[in-house]
């Protein structure tokens, strides 16, 4: 995709370390809000950061190159302690002498993390029986191994209720000339790149104030390197708002709407709901699982992309959307270039310290750590649960000399103010309504439930 080569000169990184250390013992000063919605106060909540469920690094050669992956998964959890937290998020990769299968699920819904670690076994074993479709047709090899993973779920007999539970997964194929790419909802990956791309990618959908709240705390911890990064999307998002996706939702008797307040303020994500019944408030147009939403319009074939490879690629970063709702693409991949040099190559366990850096972690950790401190400002402004957390990181080329300096720019204001989507009249209809401001919105991902009571309809 890169089709000039910049002049060679050494990456010099221009960032505070003492930017990159995070305690396991957190303070947030949550703000406190009337039924009116206006601030009243604040409340200071104290509690222990969740360790990580899983941490692997490794390095793996793939035609005479060698290539370092990392990964972690990084449990949620409730500031307030007041509800529990299952960790439903799941990420590992396989490889052969031809390439590397990295995989990321994020389960939702009462059985979501049942739901990822099914899917995990359905791709270890496709991964053996079909190697032959992997080497010659990746792009099949990926629509095949998300649809036997759906199809198996529903006549599986391994006590797994999928009606109400599902999962997103990206699945990322890295052979010697190109990647290829299929995800299913809303987690993602990316690669950085010193070549710039001909043709400039989609971004991602406008976060509105979700973005306004977290344009400070990435001015405060925004990178700088002297190297010029690309941060190219791989994979497409699905969600329900989106033209092609809501047409099909509001074709198979689906309708699409956000949340609202008592103040008539919307809350979260567009969701996919029944039209006369509040469920099951899918935050996706497309999943594994979710056998109710499939009813709706809700779909498990993947959007598949492929990218040739170039001299200018450093590495690849697939995330659960607890990276992407908290830092955007351009940030992820200066973050990366930034501290990945200065990280532990090599991790067989987890590290259980009080305060968590470099020093002592692997890349895919730091990143996850990144994102849950800029969780903090989410959660001091919205009082909502921390959401799982993981990503794979894949560098490809270890301490690169290509690049021009470049310099991060501010958040421009009209990219923090929010736009309402056209097309209502699509079906993107009004919302249920939350009776009381103080209820804490699952704001990021799905509730899936058979019912959500005391939230009525309006204006249907």
């Amino acid at each position: 995709m890169g089709c000039v080569t910049p002049s060679h000169s050494r990456s010099l990184i221009l960032v505070s370390v003492s930017l990159c250390t995070y305690t396991r013992k957190c303070k947030i000063p949550i703000k406190v809000r009337n039924k009116q919605g206006a601030i009243v106060g604040s409340q200071n909540i104290t509690f222990q950061a969740t360790e990580p469920v899983f941490i692997t690094s490794k390095e793996i050669s793939l035609n005479s190159q060698n290539l370092l992956i990392s990964s972690c998964v990084l449990p949620g959890l409730d500031p307030r302690g007041q509800y529990p937290k299952k960790c439903q998020d799941n990420c590992f990769y396989l490889y052969n002498d031809f390439g590397i299968l990295c995989c990321l699920f994020d389960g939702h819904g009462n059985q979501g993390e049942k739901v990822a670690q099914f899917c995990q076994r359905v791709i270890e074993q496709i991964f053996v029986l079909e190697r032959n479709l992997l080497n010659s047709d990746p792009e099949r090899f990926i629509k095949v191994a998300t649809d036997k993973c759906d199809k198996e779920l529903r006549g599986n007999n391994q006590g797994i209720d999928s009606e109400y539970s599902g999962c997103t997964g990206v699945l990322v194929y890295i052979e010697s000339t190109s990647i290829y790419c299929g995800s299913v909802g809303d987690s993602r990956g990316i690669i950085a790149t010193t070549m710039p791309p001909r043709v400039l990618p989609a971004p991602p959908a406008n976060l509105g104030v979700e973005r306004e709240i977290l344009a400070g705390v990435k001015q405060k911890r925004k990178s700088f390197v002297e190297t010029q990064i690309h941060s190219i999307q791989l994979t497409k998002d699905q969600k329900p708002e989106e033209p092609e996706e809501l047409q099909r939702i509001v074709k198979c008797g689906g309708r699409v709407q956000r949340l609202t307040d008592n103040l008539g303020n919307k809350i979260g994500p567009y969701r996919v709901w029944k039209q006369n019944i509040n469920t099951p408030g899918l935050a996706m147009s497309r999943s594994i699982g979710d056998l109710i939403a499939k009813s709706l319009g809700v779909i498990s074939e993947p959007v598949c992309t492929s990218y040739k490879r170039t001299p200018g690629d450093l590495f690849i970063v697939i995330g659960s959307d607890g990276i992407w709702d908290a830092m955007d693409n351009d940030d992820v991949g200066t973050f990366v270039e930034c501290y990945r040099n200065k990280c532990k190559s090599l991790i067989n366990e987890i590290t259980l310290e009080d305060n968590i850096n470099p020093s002592n972690s692997c890349i895919a950790q730091i990143v996850c750590e990144e994102a849950r401190m800029r969780w903090f400002t989410i959660v001091e402004e919205e009082d909502v649960i921390i959401d799982d957390i993981s990503c794979i990181v894949i560098e490809i080329k270890r301490n690169a000399e290509v690049g021009v300096k470049h310099w991060k720019r501010p958040v421009p204001v009209e990219e923090v103010i929010e736009k309402d989507v056209e097309g209502e009249e699509l079906g993107l209809r009004r919302a249920p309504t939350i009776k009381e401001i103080s209820i804490r919105d699952p704001r990021r991902g799905s509730f899936v439930s058979d019912k959500v009571d005391g939230w009525p309809l309006e204006g249907e």
